[in-house]
């Protein structure tokens, strides 16, 4: 296996325990973040929802689900969305899109960290959403950084899939 930035590896992250964290080995460290809450979880299930009715032929995954990527990272984005068949104990690259809901310990890791990964991944799309906020936020891969191609409270974006987000409706508990 490929050692890391620190030394630490995929076998050192499958060494961790299954304690209900998510552990993920980005840029040679292991990042751990907690079990998602409950509202980070509701819009988790009705973005896949979305996404589910708005792309045959694509499947998508909710986390945990491990995504192996370039230089021995790997990484559980909160939705991951691939060709409908993919096969194996893990997903790996070609990816169509990956979503990260923000939580308040992930602010840094969401928007920065793993922004900057999946670009360097190739991951031709991204998207943000920040209950918090009440914002959504679509990047798209242009050459070796992302560009935001849609943002705000309700965003309606063609690429890679058509659809409409809608934040409120979206962490909307009832």
């Amino acid at each position: 296996m490929t050692d890391t930035d620190t030394g630490l590896t995929v076998e050192d992250l499958e060494a961790m325990p299954d304690d209900g964290r998510r552990y993920e080995l980005i840029g040679g460290a292991i990042v751990m973040t907690p079990a998602p809450e409950v509202g980070h979880q509701r819009v988790s299930r009705r973005l896949q929802s979305l996404l589910e009715a708005a792309w045959p032929g694509m499947e998508v995954f909710n986390a945990p689900i491990d995504v192996d990527l370039p230089d021995g990272q790997r990484v559980q984005p909160d939705l991951v969305v691939v060709e409908r068949g993919r096969t194996g104990k893990r997903l790996v690259l070609p990816v169509a899109l990956v979503v990260e809901i923000v939580s308040p310990g992930s602010t840094v890791n969401d928007r920065v960290t793993k922004l900057g990964v999946y670009a360097a991944a190739g991951i031709g799309h991204y998207w943000l959403v920040d209950p918090r906020a009440g914002l959504a936020v679509c990047h798209v891969l242009d050459g070796e950084a992302y560009r935001v191609a849609a943002e705000g409270p309700v965003v309606e974006t063609t690429e890679p899939v058509a659809v409409r987000i809608d934040v409120a409706a979206l962490t909307d508990p009832t």
